[in-house]
């Protein structure tokens, strides 16, 4: 190939010591916008971006225009953008044109009324795309002539690209961040290319793009939608106007200290933020705050350390906790330890590892479930396993005689007096050994007889009259022996009362008394009932509540989940209840109809108007209301 080459030179009459000229690169020329001397009427919805290559502007995005119609001799520089936007009225109707950045130059689009009806798809030949516009409206006869002699003009003239205004917001926003507003408030997507983040990249980091969406403007700063769909900031002092966020700065280096900060360094910011937020709300005096353990701040705590709640609801108990040992922290240190976070993590990891572990064994009964008087089943010593003889109340455990004496020697056990359990006559009749042989939990109100479950159902009925309608009697073995109940009500009167401590019960703490009157026997917590998705929270007031993080539903009673007042009726007639007494006194008897809270009230009638009691005038509510109506007429 070089000797080819040396023969053509030597061909051409050319020394082989001269090299070949390198080829010219065609030279692009820079169009200049003849600009019609014409009202403007475009309305710019997005200024869009200039397009850079090696921070330089490509040629082709490059044009020359005359500012001023009346001097077409000057001409400026000006810039292609992309992802610009703008509309021109014509006829009660709009004419929208838009940019992008193509493939190896701009691209212009054309819509008709509105800006997804497109009407000449994209094309990088800005002119011949407007000659098939202005031909293609002119032959749907749909715009009069005026219109179309209005549109008759280069596009980037009539759409505003070549504008002094279009042209200096674009230097601007190369300096200046700007956040673009395309509907009534800026949305996240917005937010987030205000501070150069991507969604994809940046995802851990969205709350603190959410936080700077959501933070007030100081005095005496006021936003406004201007021009172009962008949001501008006026200090009403001194009456400047700019595109930067009055927090820009301070948010932005959040960010960035966020993308190079460890995770235990990332949660330990998001909690101190998020216990100051809750400081700051809290000395505002807002009727509306929360308490720092309440569904809105748990959900916060459950998402800064990536735990799902609706998956997880065994999670709720133990960011309860991670909430009252952190707002501790702060109010004695004011900056939360590093460390802290780092157990934080351990203990959320061991508390999954054990809801894996406990999902994975094999469903078991309670054992002390078989004591109920529904329950068929054989009872076992909680000890030795063996077949249990007897039951006590106060331990809520069954015990065989060998055990439970062996328990009870020592100590306030040996005030436990256990109830025995009685087996099955018909189990025994039978023959059966000792592990079949079921307790008694039906007593015969026929015979007098024990019987189980089964025996009962299967063989004594058969055995009954069948004219008579005998129900038998449930045998329960959890209530404590009558006696010591006694004898411990008597010691009880007779011990001298101490006066009562000046002391305010904590919200859900129960009292002695109610404690007292309880009995023994204490109920599961309500949440436990209504299932794990109910996590029980405490108001402002100390008021309990009930809140499902899956339905986002809360309620005061557990009770109105399955329960619906029903209407009081006696026989098949509704008790009678008239006037404003029956109506003030039919939802109260509503409530305790679907109660299970234990009843404290012996008595609840209707006091006539004339035994109402006596003011210090002499006169009764009835009389003075009387009056008092008759005045006002």
């Amino acid at each position: 190939m070089k000797a080819f080459a040396r023969a053509r030179q030597s061909a051409s009459g050319a020394t082989a010591d001269i090299p070949p000229e390198a080829p010219q690169v065609p030279e692009v020329k820079i169009p200049i916008v003849r600009c019609k001397n014409q009202p403007r009427r475009h309305k710019v919805i997005s200024f869009g971006y200039t397009v850079t290559v090696d921070g330089e502007v490509p040629d082709v995005y490059k044009f020359q225009y005359p500012p001023n119609p009346e001097s077409p001799e000057e001409v400026y520089p000006g810039v292609i953008p992309a992802g610009f936007q703008a509309g021109v009225p014509c006829d009660e109707t709009m004419i929208y044109f838009q940019t992008r950045d193509g493939a190896v130059g701009p691209e212009y689009q054309v819509a008709y009324t509105h800006p997804d009806n497109v009407l000449i798809e994209w094309s990088d030949d800005v002119d011949a795309l407007w000659i098939e516009t202005l031909q293609t409206l002119e032959d749907a006869n749909e715009l009069s002539e005026g219109a179309l002699d209005f549109l008759d003009a280069d596009p980037l003239y009539l759409f505003g690209i070549a504008d002094p205004a279009t042209q200096k917001a674009l230097e601007k926003a190369a300096t200046v961040p700007m956040l673009k507003c395309t509907g009534q408030r800026p949305n996240l997507e917005e937010w987030f290319a205000y501070l150069n983040a991507d969604r994809e990249l940046d995802k851990e980091f969205t709350w603190v793009i959410e936080s700077m969406a959501e933070v007030e403007l100081p005095p005496p700063w006021t936003s406004y939608k201007g021009i172009g769909s962008v949001v501008c900031y006026l200090n009403n002092e001194t009456n400047e106007t700019t595109w930067k966020h009055p927090f820009f700065d301070y948010f932005a280096k959040l960010l960035e200290h966020c993308r190079f900060a460890s995770r235990e360094e990332h949660i330990k910011l998001r909690i101190n933020r998020m216990l100051w937020s809750y400081e700051h709300d809290t000395t505002t005096g807002d009727a509306n705050q929360q308490p720092l353990v309440s569904p809105q701040y748990v959900k916060q705590m459950g998402d800064i350390l990536r735990v799902d709640l609706i998956e997880e609801p065994y999670m709720v108990r133990t960011i309860k906790t991670f909430l009252k040992a952190f707002s501790q922290q702060y109010r004695l240190e004011e900056e939360l330890d590093t460390q802290e976070v780092k157990w934080c993590l351990e203990i959320v990891e061991n508390e999954r590892a054990k809801a894996l572990i406990a999902r994975d064994l094999p469903f078991q009964e309670d054992p002390s479930d078989q004591i109920a008087p529904n329950a068929h089943g054989q009872l076992y010593c909680a000890e030795c396993s063996a077949v249990a003889s007897c039951y006590c109340p106060h331990c809520e455990d069954c015990f065989c005689q060998v055990d439970f004496e062996r328990l009870h020697m020592k100590g306030n056990r040996t005030h436990h007096k256990a109830n025995e359990i009685i087996p099955c006559c018909l189990c025994v009749a039978a023959g059966k050994p000792d592990h079949l042989v079921m307790p008694a939990k039906l007593q015969c109100t026929y015979t007098f007889a024990s019987y189980c479950h089964e025996c009962y159902a299967r063989k004594h009925v058969k055995t009954l009259p069948k004219k008579l309608d005998l129900k038998p009697v449930k045998i329960d073995y959890t209530r404590s022996n009558a006696d010591n109940v006694s004898h411990m009500r008597a010691r009880n009167k007779a011990k001298p009362q101490t006066p009562p401590l000046d002391r305010v019960s904590a919200p859900g703490e129960k009292t002695a008394m109610q404690e007292m009157r309880e009995g023994f026997s204490h109920s599961a917590p309500a949440e436990n009932m209504l299932g794990e998705k109910w996590h029980a929270f405490y108001d402002r007031r100390g008021v309990r509540y009930f809140y499902n993080f899956e339905t986002q539903e809360s309620m005061r009673r557990p009770q109105d989940l399955e329960k619906e007042p029903k209407s009081l009726e006696s026989g098949h007639k509704t008790l009678p209840l008239k006037g404003d007494a029956g109506s003030r006194s039919l939802p109260m008897l509503r409530q305790l109809t679907t109660s299970k809270a234990p009843r404290f009230l012996k008595t609840w009638t209707h006091k006539p108007e004339d035994k109402l009691p006596a003011l210090s005038d002499g006169r009764t509510n009835a009389n003075r209301s009387t009056r008092r109506g008759a005045g006002i007429g």
